[in-house]
């Protein structure tokens, strides 16, 4: 059982209507923590409704649960389990409750950042459900990098030597350690002195690319974010939402409009010009999509364009 009366790592965890998700979770980051030569909290926040949190009472009891009366989304969720954190925890980690570690990871990880005086906040590989690598960081957006993506001109050679890519789409980006703008918070580690500094995500988020904006405030403050391959772990991405078409459609929608709002946050002298170069994308991928019969895809961004 994990030993929680003195943690040096909090592990936070929000959950929506991930019942046997979350366990799967729970069971793997038991058996890490139990080969980790420190003491560790977790924390469940359960936004859902199927009965995670009863699940938890039960099985779990090692595990603070918290269960706010509202699904709070991803952001204020989060917010919420680093408040009940202890405050004396030398580390933190974010853990998707569809994210899987391995026996070693939680070890390694402390290796690595231990190991590397110039690392405050790190990110792993990601291995998908089928087996391949998730693209799970990138460089933090710019107009231009934003334009290269919506576009798809990120694809051409030269551009992505030109532009720092917001979401680097050659998996050979995550083979090797690199320093990196932002990580996705699937599995997310840091000091805790980031948390304290940086106050946390930024709930005008629901959910979708707030790590990002998250992570220009951690870089904004000084510190280092870096990305490792050395270890991976296996993310089910968009568990909550699979098979779902209407959910999915939200999750597209919502990374779009997310990165809409941090550029309006972080270069509003700008966003005259991006917002119609935005616009002129979504419109060429209603079209592609809608060519290729993918009707899910061209309805979201169809909803996409109406609510910019």
């Amino acid at each position: 059982m994990p030993n929680i009366k003195t943690p040096e790592i909090s592990v936070i965890i929000c959950t929506y209507n991930t019942k046997t998700l979350t366990c799967q979770c729970l069971d793997k980051l038991k058996e890490s923590i139990s080969t980790l030569a420190k003491s560790v909290e977790v924390i469940v926040v359960e936004n859902g409704s199927d009965g995670t949190g009863e699940v938890i009472k039960t099985k779990y009891p090692w595990v603070k649960l918290l269960e706010p009366k509202e699904n709070t989304g991803f952001a204020k969720g989060n917010n919420l389990g680093f408040k009940l954190s202890n405050p004396k925890s030398k580390y933190l980690l974010l853990l998707n409750s569809d994210a899987l570690v391995k026996p070693d990871t939680l070890t390694k990880t402390v290796d690595f950042i231990e190991g590397n005086e110039d690392c405050d906040v790190l990110g792993c590989k990601l291995i998908l459900g089928n087996g391949k690598i998730q693209t799970s960081g990138g460089y933090l957006p710019t107009p231009f990098s934003v334009w290269a993506w919506i576009w798809g001109l990120d694809i051409i050679p030269f551009v992505g030597k030109l532009i720092k890519p917001f979401h680097p789409r050659n998996l050979s980006f995550f083979k090797e350690d690199r320093e990196i703008g932002w990580v996705m918070g699937a599995f997310l580690f840091m000091k805790r002195e980031v948390l304290e500094k940086t106050k946390g995500f930024d709930e005008n988020f629901f959910m979708y690319a707030e790590e990002v904006e998250w992570c220009q405030r951690m870089k904004d403050a000084g510190f280092r974010i870096w990305y490792t391959p050395g270890f991976s772990i296996t993310h089910l991405d968009k568990s909550s939402s699979k098979a779902d078409p209407e959910k999915l459609k939200k999750i597209f929608k919502a990374e779009i409009l997310g990165v809409i709002y941090f550029l309006r946050k972080y270069y509003p002298k700008q966003i005259f010009w991006i917002l119609p170069v935005i616009k002129i994308g979504l419109i060429a991928r209603i079209f592609a999509f809608a060519l290729t019969g993918n009707k899910m895809r061209k309805e979201a961004y169809v909803q996409t364009l109406k609510e910019i």
